[in-house]
């Protein structure tokens, strides 16, 4: 299943270039449906904090991820998901491509999973409606936070939720 989105980010390349890889391991502070990240390995991208991320998702658990393309000259970021997924999800990866656009920025999503046996058949449909919802919120999410310098309202309302959880 693949599931593709594309949105323009009103800054500059280097700004949005700036939340997306050289704060990898910060994606919770502007993400929807992320409690937390945290990134963790030593790099093996130049330019790379780290090599890995964990991010705990909430009703889901800790889902752990694994640098595939850190190219901070094209402005390419891909990440796998190595731990966490249910087992009928064979492969998962996120691509996120970053153009030049004017005084803008095109900020391209790409999603790759594969599912494998029956649960895969049965749970990938579902899967894959839930998923293009939560991307199409997580690029706004991006936007907004790359525009404004702050979380989104639906992320900030996750905010709000978390921190009376923790009170």
């Amino acid at each position: 299943m693949e599931i593709f989105k594309e949105i323009v980010v009103d800054k500059p390349i280097e700004e949005a270039w700036d939340v997306l890889g050289n704060q990898f391991s910060n994606a919770y502070k502007w993400a929807r449906g992320l409690d937390h990240s945290k990134g963790y390995g030593e790099p093996t991208f130049e330019g790379a904090s780290c090599n890995n991320r964990t991010c705990e998702v909430p009703g889901f658990g800790t889902i752990q991820e694994e640098i595939r393309m850190f190219d901070t000259n094209n402005h390419v970021l891909s990440y796998e998901v190595v731990k966490g997924f249910p087992g009928f999800i064979s492969s998962a990866i996120n691509t996120w491509k970053l153009e030049e656009l004017g005084n803008g920025t095109k900020v391209s999503m790409h999603l790759k999973m594969e599912t494998k046996g029956i649960m895969g058949i049965l749970m990938g449909p579902m899967m894959k409606m839930k998923l293009n919802k939560t991307i199409e919120g997580v690029i706004k999410d991006f936007k907004h936070y790359v525009e404004k310098g702050i979380p989104s309202p639906e992320k900030e309302k996750e905010l709000l939720k978390l921190s009376k959880k923790a009170a």
